[in-house]
């Protein structure tokens, strides 16, 4: 048995607002000495998911690198530039039959944690149950998604991902306030990369 959740790590994008490009893109960042993917893949790892599935695409063999030595499954997206929904749908098919719920993690949320995950598990309900982090009424990621809603997620198209779907259930979603706004500042730009080492003292 896998445990009641599944982390799904989303690593697939083209990150087309991250200057360095091609060169260097944003799933490779490094923040405190290590990649913004391999960042995320860790905290999941310390985390109580039961099983952690990273989804690459764009510049896969580097991403895929990064991780090689982690305890975690990958799958690729064939169709990363399509939008994210793509990679929600890929995750989602990996993830174990016993799980009874997937969380969706960015990878360009550096301040994302283990204990802000394990927060997250705690708030799950069951199969039907659906819990985003907020700080001071704003909502962000990573959201969890119980086993019900599975079927809705695999329906969606585009580059937004699981949001239209939060939107539609928003008087069924759970809201975990946190304490700090930290875990949820993400990051498109290297300008906002540099922002958010200055502000966490991260070295």
């Amino acid at each position: 048995m896998t445990g009641p959740v599944s982390g799904v790590v989303l690593a697939a994008g083209l990150s087309t607002r991250f200057e360095a490009g091609a060169d260097k893109p944003k799933q490779l960042f490094r923040v405190g000495g290590e990649s913004l993917v391999r960042r995320t893949c860790r905290a999941a790892l310390a985390s109580a998911l039961g099983e952690v599935i990273l989804v690459t695409g764009y510049a896969t063999g580097r991403v895929r690198s990064e991780v090689a030595d982690l305890d975690l499954r990958t799958v690729h997206n064939p169709s990363y530039a399509d939008g994210q929904s793509g990679s929600v749908r890929c995750g989602l098919a990996a993830v174990a039959d016993d799980a009874k719920g997937a969380m969706f993690l960015p990878i360009d949320q550096p301040g994302l944690d283990a204990a802000v995950i394990d927060r997250l598990l705690g708030a799950f309900g069951g199969p039907d149950s659906i819990v985003v982090p907020t700080f001071r009424g704003r909502r962000g990621a990573p959201a969890t998604f119980g086993r019900d809603w599975f079927a809705r997620l695999e329906g969606l198209r585009g580059d937004e991902g699981a949001r239209p779907l939060l939107r539609e259930l928003a008087e069924r979603v759970e809201e975990l306030e946190l304490d700090s706004e930290l875990p949820l500042v993400d990051i498109d730009t290297e300008a906002e990369a540099r922002a958010w080492v200055e502000r966490s003292g991260t070295p």
